[in-house]
C-alpha cells in the first residue's frame, strides 16, 4: 500500500477501500496540488487509486491521516459506488479544468466527509474552524475584501470566485447532513449567514446549487451525476466535458 507511517485505524480503512474497489493504492509526492495549502489529492487512474501528497505543507499527524483517508474515499466513490467522473474534450485549457474539478470536488466532499465520518474520521481537519472564524471576519467587510482574501489561494479570478460559493456549499453541507457538536454547528451557521448577508452576488449561485442537491440524492450515483451536469450547465461550463460512470 504504502511506505509511509500510517496508524493501524487508517491502515485498517485503506485495507478495507482496497479489498471493496479491487484497486490497490499508491501514494506519490508533490509540492503542487493545483491550491495553495492543501496535504493531499486524488488523481483518477483505471487500475488504482492515486493520491498525491504534499510533504511541505505542515499538518499533525491527525489531521494529515484524516486527508489520506478522503482521498482514498473519493477513489471508492469512484470505483466501487460508480459516481461519475468528468471526460474532457480534445483540446481544453487547464483552467477549464480546474473549474470543473472544483464544482466536482464541491459535490463530491459533502459525500466523502459524511463517509469518513460514519467511518470514525473528523469530517474536517483542524485547521477549519479557525478558517471559517476568519472567513467571518472578513465577510463583514463585504465582497471586495472577501475576494482579495480568497485570491491568496489560486491567480484565477473565475476559480476564485468558485471557491467562494464552494466554501459556502460545503458547509452547508456540514449543517445539512452531519452530527456537529452544538460550538461546531453554531460557528459554521455564523459563517453561513454571514455569507448570504455580505456576499451577495455569489450567494444567488448558492441558493440554486442548494436547490439542485436537494432535488437530487447525491449520496447516489445517479443523484450526483445529474446534480453535477446541472450545477456544470449553471456555470455554463458543461460544453466541453463530459461525465462518464465505470460499468
Amino acid at each position: 500500500m504504502s511506505n509511509f507511517k500510517f496508524s493501524r485505524k487508517l491502515k485498517d480503512y485503506l485495507k478495507k477501500i482496497e479489498l471493496k474497489t479491487g484497486r490497490e493504492i499508491k501514494f506519490f509526492k508533490s509540492p503542487d496540488l493545483g491550491i495553495k495549502g492543501i496535504t493531499a489529492a486524488y488523481n483518477y487512474h483505471p487500475h488504482y487509486i492515486q493520491i498525491t501528497l504534499n510533504m511541505e505543507n505542515p499538518r499533525s499527524i491527525e489531521d494529515r491521516e484524516r486527508s489520506v483517508a478522503h482521498e482514498a474515499t473519493h477513489g471508492y466513490i469512484i470505483h466501487k459506488l460508480k459516481f461519475c467522473r468528468p471526460i474532457f474534450l480534445e483540446n481544453v485549457d487547464d483552467n477549464y479544468k480546474r473549474d470543473v474539478h472544483l464544482i466536482f470536488t464541491m459535490i463530491e466532499d459533502i459525500i466523502v466527509n459524511k463517509i469518513i465520518q460514519d467511518n470514525g474520521f473528523y469530517p474536517f481537519g483542524h485547521e477549519y474552524l479557525p478558517m471559517v472564524t476568519e472567513e467571518i471576519k472578513i465577510a463583514h467587510k463585504g465582497e471586495e475584501e472577501g475576494e482579495k482574501f480568497y485570491h491568496r489561494f489560486t491567480d484565477n479570478p473565475h476559480l476564485e470566485a468558485l471557491l467562494m460559493i464552494s466554501r459556502y456549499i460545503i458547509a452547508w453541507g456540514f449543517l445539512r447532513y452531519y452530527h456537529l457538536d452544538t460550538q461546531e454547528e453554531k460557528l459554521i451557521q455564523e459563517f453561513t449567514q454571514t455569507f448570504q448577508k455580505f456576499y451577495i452576488d455569489y450567494y444567488k449561485f448558492c441558493v440554486k446549487i442548494k436547490e439542485i442537491i436537494e432535488e437530487h440524492n447525491i449520496f447516489t450515483a445517479n443523484g450526483e451525476c445529474s446534480a453535477i451536469q446541472l450545477i456544470l450547465q449553471l456555470f455554463k461550463l458543461d460544453e466541453r466535458v463530459e461525465l462518464t460512470q465505470l460499468n
